[in-house]
């Protein structure tokens, strides 16, 4: 399943004009293959109950997977927290700031690029994984 993601990131990347490293595109399939076979997409408890707990324990594995859980789920219903007076905004500090600590409790600088790079990789995967969606990362200069 994660070559069918890969190419089908590889081609979306191509028909966009999206430039990404190939080692960028390798993660993002891999964070699919795993999301896509889960069933948690909206955590249990909350994501704010979550982030909370991380730093209770400093688990590197725990960070990486809120952050890319928050990834996923910016990407997938960014429409979400609209219906409970939060924005997409809210969600993706959350994974950008667990991002970043992610990178220094892991010494991994591709941690803190996937935290600056938050917003333009959520516009991706979202026209990534919804084929009628066009991606439009003109959006993102716009003020929020």
């Amino acid at each position: 399943m994660e070559s069918q993601l890969l190419a089908h990131l590889r081609d979306h990347s191509q028909r966009w004009g999206f430039s990404a490293q190939e080692s960028l595109l390798l993660y993002l399939a891999d964070l699919l293959e795993q999301r896509l076979t889960r069933v948690d997409i909206i955590p249990d408890p909350s994501f704010a109950e979550r982030y909370l707990q991380l730093y209770a324990d400093y688990n590197r594995a725990a960070f990486k997977d809120f952050a890319d859980s928050a990834l996923f789920f910016c990407s997938l219903l960014p429409d979400y927290g609209q219906r409970r007076g939060l924005s997409m905004d809210y969600y993706a500090a959350l994974g950008i700031s667990t991002y970043y600590a992610l990178a220094d409790l892991a010494g991994d600088h591709r941690f803190t690029q996937l935290g600056n790079w938050f917003y333009t990789l959520q516009q991706f995967l979202n026209s990534a994984l919804k084929p009628n969606r066009d991606l439009l990362l003109i959006d993102l200069l716009e003020p929020r």
